[in-house]
């Protein structure tokens, strides 16, 4: 039966309207070199797989799957979602709501993350579908009446309504980049319509006539320079050639240059547009803090995006800015970043590793002239740092770092690349073995009882794991000396340490270790270096090393791996430096600390009346390669004399010395506060940083472990006035 014009008009326009199942054109893994900046070309694929793995299974969730996974509901139980749909479970405090920027975040990895093996076409297509259901003033039911808007920021999806009205304008962006790369990746026009639709709705609600950057199409109370996504200016200016959209790229870094730091180069969440000072907002997500937080951490990827794709100058300067205070103050290694900090660069979140700030900071990195082996850590911080594998897992990072560390992967690994515009781009096939490796240092091994010794040292020992990932040179029991060319002595090392375990459910597990110590004599006697005022070193280090003095003190509070100590900075070539051992008025070091995990800081007195020893530690939670050579270690006095005493004294045993009290601490199965601000919150994290519990507290009291803690596992405790904060790090 011939059919009529009208019914050809019918099907053509249905054809249209379908998504086109095209086979991938850029398939992960891309593997493409950026025409600019650098790319980490020795990733193992497979890790970034495992992680989208992961993710999808956590987060992305489609009409009815969420009930019939986690909650043995019905597969109409979700009824609020419009069918046909898909989108990322988000934020987390909610898990039947969804914000924009979530959507956004899946659409992008879906179509990097596609191959002819294993196609993300359907979920990408279900994940669009949904935003045009909540398309700004749709409410979820006119998922047929789209005319290129942007998404209603956040939806209740248990009711199908929408509570959070107006736009994200960082979501936009996003989408519509998602959109021109699925255009590119599977052929199908309809989606560079779409994003050409959404382009020109994003010009006249998210941005100002000047080019500037609303937080969205209802409100523009300040700045956010995380949402400077230039990348996506640059990628809207070449599909439109609107030039506009080259206005918004040098307004946007003005503005954002304008707000960082000028010693640090950290810019705030939000950012005063006549002041450029940090400010809040009704949007502020990181607990009324102004500082790098949430918001801001995502800033540096987003620059690093725009100069890789298009060389853009402006951002590598903002970056550039960053990366000399990042360098020094993480120790070179990525893994050192912490999460939160005050634009000076001074933080109180010093316990828990999150890829929120770890990937975006890192990638500041990616522009960098001269990275050194900050891209390789980042790598390991990244996929060493893994999300829940569901909603509800105890163990795991929650949506919004592991949705975070997807896109931070994705782009360092070389498998972000622009699909509209491939030019100046290189194929490399990864290579997991072009890493950093230890091997042997330079000279001869002495054998135990050789004699040789370092500034009259001659106890010295080289320890490490034996967990089987941990590797070492030299061997665990050897002495660490080494004899060079020229007859002199130095204490080496090589290892790639392995990352930390996560501790879930009270199952004690082994924590990776490597080192290497000196002992003042082989029966590991304690001696009174009461008047220890500098330990002068001359080493060279690459890694995070740490200085520490093997303290009886530290012992009795059953604290063994705690010992006060100091960072030292990496160094390719010899550095002489004298840490300080005094004391403050208070009694306290001056620039030794403890780790984040010990419980206790005692007086200086009480620590150095008994000391057997020094010990140089690998700190990189992360994993990572290190190494370190130390050639002299002089123990001085106030007056620049080497302290003989350690000649004089025999070992003495010293009794438990009184340790002062914390203002958070813990006793048995409680925990006590003291000295607590009016509006002081004690708040409880997991061990990936994610909020689990907060309770208000005024002056001292205590409270139950089993009231704050949900199961046995380790935990980590915050008391804070929203200034000044302490944490305490327990096991349950």
């Amino acid at each position: 039966m011939k059919k009529s014009s009208k019914s050809l008009l019918f099907l053509g326009l249905t054809a249209a309207s379908l998504s086109f199942a095209g086979t991938p054109q850029f398939p992960f893994p891309q593997n493409q070199a950026y025409p600019y900046g650098n790319t980490f070309k020795s990733a193992t694929i497979d890790s970034l797989r495992s992680h989208f793995k992961l993710w999808k299974g956590a987060w992305y969730t489609e009409q009815g799957t969420y009930y019939q996974k986690y909650e043995g509901g019905t597969a109409d139980a979700n009824a609020g979602m419009p069918s046909g749909t898909a989108r990322v479970i988000s934020p987390d405090a909610n898990s039947e709501h969804t914000v924009s920027e979530g959507i956004a975040y899946g659409m992008l990895i879906m179509v990097y993350m596609s191959s002819a093996a294993d196609d993300h076409q359907a979920e990408f297509d279900k994940l669009w579908k949904y935003w045009k259901c909540y398309g700004k003033g749709l409410n979820g039911s006119g998922c047929n009446s789209w005319s290129g808007q942007g998404m209603d920021w956040e939806i209740d999806n248990e009711k199908g309504t929408v509570i959070g009205g107006g736009t994200a304008s960082d979501a936009e962006f996003d989408a519509a980049v998602a959109l021109i790369m699925a255009y590119k990746q599977w052929g199908n026009d309809s989606y560079l319509s779409d994003a050409k639709q959404l382009i020109t709705w994003i010009k006249s609600n998210d941005m100002e006539s000047d080019g500037r950057i609303k937080p969205g199409s209802n409100w523009n109370p300040a700045f956010n320079p995380s949402y400077t996504a230039v990348a996506a200016f640059q990628l809207f200016y070449e599909v439109t050639q609107d030039a506009f959209w080259q206005t918004a790229i040098s307004t946007s870094m003005t503005h954002l240059r304008a707000c960082q730091h000028p010693a640090t180069g950290l810019m705030p969440d939000w950012c005063d547009w006549t002041s450029h000072e940090p400010t809040q907002t009704g949007a502020a997500v990181s607990g009324g803090y102004l500082g790098f937080y949430d918001d801001a951490a995502r800033t540096p990827w987003r620059l690093a995006w725009g100069y890789a794709w298009y060389g853009i100058a402006a951002a590598k300067e903002a970056n550039d800015a960053i990366i000399g205070w990042l360098d020094s103050t993480t120790y070179g290694y990525a893994g050192m970043i912490l999460p939160g900090y005050n634009i000076d660069g001074t933080s109180d979140n010093d316990v828990f590793v999150s890829s929120t700030y770890s990937g975006g900071l890192g990638l500041s990195m990616l522009s960098a002239d001269a990275p050194k082996s900050y891209l390789e850590n980042l790598y390991y911080t990244l996929s060493n740092t893994e999300g829940k594998v569901s909603l509800t897992a105890s163990k795991g990072e929650n949506y919004f770092a592991a949705t975070l560390n997807v896109l931070y992967m994705l782009l360092l690994t070389g498998n972000m690349p622009n699909f509209y515009n491939m030019e100046g781009y290189t194929a490399f096939t990864p290579d997991p073995t072009n890493v950093l490796t230890p091997s042997a240092p330079e000279g001869t091994l002495m054998p135990v009882g050789s004699g040789a010794t370092i500034s009259g040292f001659w106890n010295w020992g080289s320890y490490a794991d034996k967990f089987g990932v941990t590797k070492m040179y030299p061997d665990s029991g050897s002495t660490a000396i080494y004899q060079q060319a020229d007859g002199s002595y130095i204490v080496a090392m090589e290892t790639f340490i392995a990352p930390e375990p996560t501790y879930i459910g009270g199952v004690e597990l082994d924590y990776p270790f490597a080192g290497v110590a000196c002992s003042f004599d082989e029966q590991e006697n304690y001696y009174d270096l009461s008047d220890l005022a500098t330990v002068h070193v001359v080493y060279k280090s690459q890694g995070v090393m740490r200085f520490a003095l093997l303290d009886q003190e530290t012992l009795n509070q059953d604290q063994e791996g705690g010992e006060p100590g100091y960072y030292l900075h990496p160094t390719e070539d010899w550095r002489s430096i004298d840490i300080d051992i005094t004391a403050n008025a208070s009694g306290t070091f001056n620039a030794l600390t403890y780790p984040s995990w010990v419980n206790f800081e005692s007086k200086r007195p009480d620590v150095v009346s008994a000391v057997r020893g020094i010990k140089f530690d690998v700190k990189m939670q992360k994993a990572g390669y290190a190494s370190f050579a130390l050639k002299e270690v002089s123990l001085l006095d106030a007056a620049g004399n080497i302290v003989t005493n350690l000649k004089d004294i025999n070992g003495i045993q010293t009794p438990k010395a009184t340790v002062q009290k914390s203002l958070l601490r813990r006793e048995g199965n409680n925990i006590y506060y003291q000295q607590a601000a009016s509006n002081a919150k004690l708040r409880v994290y997991d061990m990936n940083g994610t909020l689990l519990s907060s309770k208000s507290v005024q002056g001292s009291g205590q409270v139950a472990i089993d009231q704050l803690v949900p199961a046995s596992g380790l935990y980590v405790l915050r008391l804070s006035n929203g200034v000044n904060s302490q944490t305490l790090k327990i096991q349950r």
